[in-house]
């Protein structure tokens, strides 16, 4: 994984493609992009490894994602979507599925402690995280 080196103003702009935080002000999306780091990813990279106690969540703008659980194919995540958050919701949970880079990703990255501040005063984060929180269980309660 590797970070890139920059301002929160990069970040920001960052945020800004996508969808569901396109309308926020550049206050607010200055002060979300204070909270995160912009990584990138070549393909193959691994974002979570099943089975595994990690902490952080990855808000992808760039690229897609592959998740898998027990080897089956579980979703295809692109730009504006969220992976990584369950084990990081609940940090005695283990990680339930793999997620690697089918192709060169751009995410921004969320620690347990910039998420909790991201959910607590960020309505639109919270939106995004809960909502694929709640679409990723579904194919994994089965």
């Amino acid at each position: 994984m590797t970070s890139i080196p920059g301002t929160a103003r990069s970040t920001e702009h960052l945020l800004r493609t996508i969808p569901a935080l396109a309308g926020c002000s550049s206050r607010r999306l200055r002060r979300m992009a204070s909270l995160m780091d912009v990584v990138t990813l070549p393909v193959g990279a691994a974002l979570t490894t099943e089975g595994a106690f990690e902490n952080q969540a990855f808000l992808l703008v760039e690229g897609s994602v592959v998740v898998t659980h027990e080897g089956d194919l579980v979703a295809v995540l692109g730009p504006g979507e969220v992976v990584g958050e369950l084990a990081v919701l609940d940090r005695r949970r283990r990680r339930t599925a793999s997620a690697t880079a089918l192709t060169p990703v751009t995410a921004c990255v969320m620690t347990p402690r910039d998420l909790d501040s991201l959910l607590r005063g960020f309505p639109e984060v919270a939106a995004l995280v809960h909502g694929a929180a709640a679409a990723h269980q579904a194919p994994l309660a089965g």
